[in-house]
């Protein structure tokens, strides 16, 4: 239920969503401020050189009509530019703040799960490259885990083989081995689904160590 909630926020990152939005009511208001001079501005003209009473009537009339309700309508107008703001800062920041934390994971030697966006998200092209990035660095580190194996598997039998002299001599490899699957090791596949499975590795294939996240999308 928490992390549902979390999922439905439409603040996700402040920094970057309240600039958007200070952004777009600038422009609004750039825009009710064009309307109301485009509007008002020849009434006031107008009825500054209007020569008869009745029409200069009219027209105060008609200014004072559209006074009482042309600022209604532009704070609906404010109103709709800041709901359409955040939800359009959202479909920026919600990929954006998943992409970020997914690049720091791999700065830190954890290769996340592929990231998924919404139908209406954008960065999703940006979103497929990092998961292609992750799928190929995962790849590569698990051909690596399987020739390491190997590799053990090879010294095993050849130290098993050879006279104590040979084992002492195959000692910097072994040291330079096990320096290799420490390092291997370290590297671990972090989950940051929401909803996230446990994964099962495919038979005679070696799987990275897999960690769960506490962490909401």
């Amino acid at each position: 239920m928490n992390r549902r909630v979390r999922r439905w926020r439409f603040i996700v990152d402040w920094k970057l969503q309240g600039s958007l939005c200070a952004h777009s009511v600038l422009y609004g208001l750039l825009v009710l401020v064009a309307v109301s001079i485009g509007i008002f501005l020849p009434l006031l003209w107008n009825l500054g050189d209007a020569d008869r009473a009745s029409v200069m009537e009219e027209q105060a009339v008609v200014m004072l009509y559209m006074h009482e309700r042309f600022w209604w309508l532009a704070l609906l107008c404010l109103v709709i530019v800041v709901l359409g703001a955040v939800k359009f800062s959202h479909r920026i920041a919600g990929p954006l703040v998943r992409f970020k934390r997914n690049l720091r994971l791999m700065a830190d030697g954890k290769l996340p799960s592929p990231l998924r966006t919404r139908s209406g998200d954008y960065l999703q092209e940006e979103v497929a490259c990092l998961n292609q990035a992750v799928a190929g660095i995962t790849a590569r580190v698990e051909s690596m885990q399987k020739a390491h194996a190997a590799l053990q598997h090879e010294l095993a039998a050849l130290a098993a083989s050879g006279s104590r002299q040979a084992r002492d001599d195959l000692e910097p490899v072994f040291a330079a081995s096990r320096e290799l699957q420490q390092s291997l090791a370290a590297i671990q596949r972090f989950d940051t689904r929401d909803d996230a499975l446990p994964q099962t590795a495919p038979a005679g294939r070696p799987s990275l160590q897999f960690a769960g996240s506490g962490e909401g999308g």
